[in-house]
């Protein structure tokens, strides 16, 4: 694990996290949870997936008993708002884990087989350049492409629906070309990436 990767602000607040309970039912993922695991970059805020129920209020309250909560959007399945300085989000999630969680800190951390799903489902909504790096830093280090996507089919059950949008999306930078680049901890050049994925889609085509 790379707790370097999380500014002293968000491990404190993730400790306070963990002992509270409150988010017992939950597992991270998005960038911070695969910073943890890879320590290529910084990450600055907190994706949380329940797969069980939770009443959004509820949460809310016991948030705000806990540290400084902000709350930002509340809605049936979602809470968002800032703790201890940190952006959090919880989601209810009901597509099934594929990949073993693994534990730090009490907290349970997604796999690098679900970040990777859930990755290229954010790519092909409005990719960031966060996203892009992620996705790059994992077939760098874990996956190849072509090995994600069945993973995203795995997860989804939707690659012969969305294979082509997927294509797409990982060769559009304009989005993400707008973005300050993350505070990285591994030498990554954006042009490098961005050439990787166009070569890459280019033999996914074949």
């Amino acid at each position: 694990m790379f707790p370097g990767t999380l500014s002293l602000p968000a491990q404190n607040a993730l400790a306070v996290l963990s002992q509270s309970g409150i988010l017992a039912q939950a597992y991270m993922a998005g960038g911070s949870a695969l910073a943890l695991q890879l320590g290529h970059r910084q990450s600055v805020d907190f994706d949380f997936f329940s797969p069980v129920e939770f009443e959004p209020q509820t949460i809310a309250d016991q948030l705000k008993t806990k540290g400084e909560f902000t709350l930002d959007q509340l809605t049936p399945k979602t809470v968002l708002g800032t703790f201890g300085g940190v952006r959090l989000s919880l989601f209810h999630y009901t597509y099934a884990l594929i990949d073993k969680t693994t534990p730090y800190e009490g907290i349970a951390l997604a796999g690098p087989k679900d970040i990777a799903a859930m990755k290229l489902v954010a790519i092909t909504d409005r990719g960031s350049k966060k996203d892009f790096i992620d996705l790059y830093m994992l077939a760098k280090l874990r996956f190849a492409l072509a090995e994600m996507l069945t993973f995203y089919e795995q997860k989804y059950h939707l690659l012969t629906e969305n294979k082509l949008i997927i294509l797409k999306s990982l060769q559009y930078f304009d989005d993400a070309e707008t973005m300050e680049m993350p505070v990285m901890l591994s030498s990554i050049d954006w042009d490098e990436v961005k050439k990787f994925f166009v070569q890459e889609v280019k033999q996914l085509w074949k």
